[in-house]
């Protein structure tokens, strides 16, 4: 099953020296943090395997200090992590333009991980959330969303 996660990326995804020095002005490391320990709740709530992610290493990289949460807490528990979004060179040479073709390449490389025989996390940004859960059922992966928008909760 893939247990979906809902969020807004320059709030909780990443980590960068910015966040962690209070120098950020999308997000607080306080935001991350929190978003750091539910993902860690999550893990052992679901049972997962793996965590897989919309997120490319090179995004992580343009950040100075730049670290995936979601990579982070895979490491720390000791689970696979999973870069799913085509970094720039990739959407060129695949010519991804839309959010509909990104979605296509995310259900490739997170079916890899087999996840109707497991449990993997699948953290994307919110707007995501029902449309990629629609693509994997279409394609006959098990997928529920575990929580829409967790950022909404910070309101």
């Amino acid at each position: 099953m893939i247990h979906i996660i809902g969020t807004a990326h320059e709030q909780t995804q990443y980590w960068s020296d910015a966040i962690k020095s209070g120098e950020a002005i999308d997000t607080t490391r306080e935001i991350v943090c929190q978003f750091e320990k539910y993902l860690q709740g999550a893990v052992g709530l679901l049972a997962a395997t793996a965590i897989a992610e919309e997120l490319n290493q090179q995004c992580v990289e343009q950040r100075e200090g730049g670290m995936s949460v979601c990579k982070k807490v895979a490491d720390d528990i000791g689970l696979h992590h999973l870069f799913c979004d085509p970094d720039h060179n990739e959407r060129q040479k695949l010519n991804i333009m839309t959010a509909d073709e990104r979605e296509d390449f995310w259900f490739t490389r997170v079916a890899a991980l087999a996840p109707n025989e497991t449990s993997v996390i699948f953290v994307c940004g919110a707007a995501h959330c029902r449309t990629f859960r629609e693509k994997l059922e279409q394609r006959g992966l098990q997928a529920r969303i575990h929580c829409d928008d967790w950022t909404s909760r910070l309101s």
